[in-house]
């Protein structure tokens, strides 16, 4: 070939050189600003994350995901099952509805407190006597759930006024079951343990609590009127106290442990 005839494809090469030896030296600095941009976003979604999980920031982009983190955090353990951040919301939702009912103050810092020793507390008998009743071999059927179902709807006035209560809760149908399910179980508990305590009413208790309250002195109705009032309110605070001795011998074998 001539030397002109050379002279393109010396050129052709040149410039293409040129243009890889370019790349070669755009691609890596390239490669570090894409890192560096990644980098930057991570960490201001980190920021912001942070933020928006100490109440400092109303992004809502990370809302979901702090309420799903702060629903799953395990609060306590009883004999190393979990209760969860959800299970206490409830709890203590569930109370606060029913101080309010009576005129508590529930806004009160001193009540919340409260409110929240209680709804624990709760959960962790909960858990106890529903442990012992499996030890028990204690069941419940799908039927006597479905029968105790329509009897709540009753009470409560109707499956309409249960549902916006249920809402009100955040408490779905599959939740619902499942507390019907352990009222029943931990009932039928407590039933072997009345039984063992073999709680009976005298007459003497009574008069003495009748007198206690004033009696007809006090504008109260006659003793013979208000008997199976008074009998009742024995009874029931006899079941209190074997509940109460009850939780005292399982707690004593348990290991139990709180996260705050």
């Amino acid at each position: 070939m001539s030397e002109n005839e050379t002279q393109p494809t010396t050129e052709t090469e040149t410039t293409t050189a040129a243009v890889v030896e370019t790349k070669k030296k755009k691609c890596p600095r390239f490669k570090w600003i894409v890192i560096a941009v990644i980098a930057v976003v991570v960490i201001v979604l980190g920021v912001l994350y942070q933020l928006e999980k100490e109440g400092r920031s109303s992004t809502s982009i990370f809302s979901t995901l702090i309420e799903q983190q702060e629903a799953k955090k395990v609060v306590a353990t009883v004999n190393g099952e979990e209760i969860t951040n959800a299970d206490l919301q409830t709890s203590i939702q569930q109370f606060s509805q029913m101080a309010a009912a009576q005129g508590v103050d529930v806004a009160s810092p001193e009540v919340q407190t409260d409110i929240k020793g209680q709804a624990l507390e709760v959960l962790v008998n909960t858990k106890l006597l529903k442990q012992e009743a499996a030890t028990q071999g204690i069941s419940v059927t799908d039927e006597e759930v479905t029968a105790r179902l329509n009897t709540l709807k009753e009470e409560i006035g109707g499956e309409e006024i249960l549902t916006e209560r249920m809402a009100s809760l955040g408490i779905d149908d599959t939740r619902l079951h499942t507390d019907i399910r352990d009222e029943l179980t931990i009932q039928k508990l407590l039933d072997t343990v009345f039984a063992a305590a073999n709680i009976v009413v005298t007459e003497e208790e009574i008069a003495s609590v009748y007198e206690g309250a004033g009696g007809e002195t006090a504008g109260l109705p006659a003793l013979e009127e208000v008997r199976p009032q008074v009998e009742a309110q024995i009874i029931a605070s006899k079941e209190q106290a074997a509940i109460d001795d009850f939780l005292a011998t399982l707690k004593e074998g348990a290991v139990i442990e709180t996260k705050e």
